[in-house]
């Protein structure tokens, strides 16, 4: 994948100005620069959250106004706003859960949401969190990163509104041609481009993949039936057949661990929903 590593630098205004008395030069103090996000370009800044209270980060969703979908194992409960909602299920939540949105599964967090400026994704990735932001109108990486930053703020994700200016334009977007998994990651290139894309819950729907809050329902299949996976996958194991096939919710993020473990030989998706 391509990457646009945009960098906070500085321009150094080299104007030298003369006093009209004494004809001494006077150097001008360097001014930053600041990048500009393109509307309609797709960008990522990665973070890294040492610790996170998801008790005090699902409150306070609630009270933004937020669909919250909280996952312990197999069972969800569901939010709208600070309203539960009894008869939400899996099977219906797309139709009941408003936009923004907060999915959380054991401790990962994942945000839908935008501001004036922007839409984006705070989701996991395989080295900590990444921010997915789609700017709706051209402008600066900090009018764009601050508004972000003051929401993260409110729901209790940072302590700062501050956010790092390393973005990187992200060339996998709607659209594009999907690329090839890598040769050790015996992963179906559908599945590896959910999760390469800005925004999963699109991708999924627009493509018929099952989303379970974070996770996605993908068949495993085994080297052999005797062949056991490695440990640390946190998945939901919800079936697993003698011929050595498994059906598993696995988070997006780590689709690609799971399919470089030396026990698989293929993760692909379902042949037909909810097989």
């Amino acid at each position: 994948m391509m990457r646009w590593l945009i960098w906070l630098s500085w321009a150094v205004l080299a104007t030298m100005a003369f006093s009209s008395f004494g004809g001494e030069p006077r150097e001008l103090a360097l001014a930053p620069t600041d990048p500009i996000l393109l509307a309609g370009r797709y960008y990522r800044v990665s973070l890294a959250f040492p610790t996170l209270d998801r008790t005090a980060i699902i409150e306070a969703a609630k009270q933004a106004g937020f669909s919250v979908r909280i996952a312990e194992g197999t069972r969800v409960s569901y939010f709208i706003g600070t309203t539960p909602c009894p008869d939400c299920t899996p099977e219906n939540e797309r139709s009941r859960l408003g936009f923004p949105q907060l999915y959380v599964d054991g401790a990962l967090l994942w945000v839908r949401a935008e501001e004036a400026l922007a839409r984006y994704n705070l989701r996991p990735a395989t080295d900590g969190y990444e921010l997915i932001v789609a700017p709706k109108a051209t402008a600066s990486a900090l009018a764009i990163l601050g508004e972000i930053g003051v929401r993260l703020v409110q729901l209790k994700l940072l302590r700062e509104p501050t956010l790092p200016l390393n973005v990187e334009q992200l060339s996998v977007v709607p659209g594009t041609k999907l690329p090839k998994p890598p040769d050790n990651v015996r992963l179906d290139s559908l599945l590896y481009g959910l999760m390469l894309m800005p925004d999963w819950y699109d991708f999924a729907l627009q493509n018929r993949l099952e989303l379970w809050g974070l996770r996605v329902r993908v068949i495993v299949e085994l080297i052999s039936p005797e062949a056991q996976l490695s440990a640390g996958h946190n998945l939901i194991v919800e079936a697993r057949s003698p011929s050595g096939l498994m059906r598993v919710l696995v988070p997006v993020h780590q689709l690609a661990m799971l399919a470089s473990d030396p026990a698989v030989k293929l993760v692909r998706p379902p042949f037909q929903p909810g097989n």
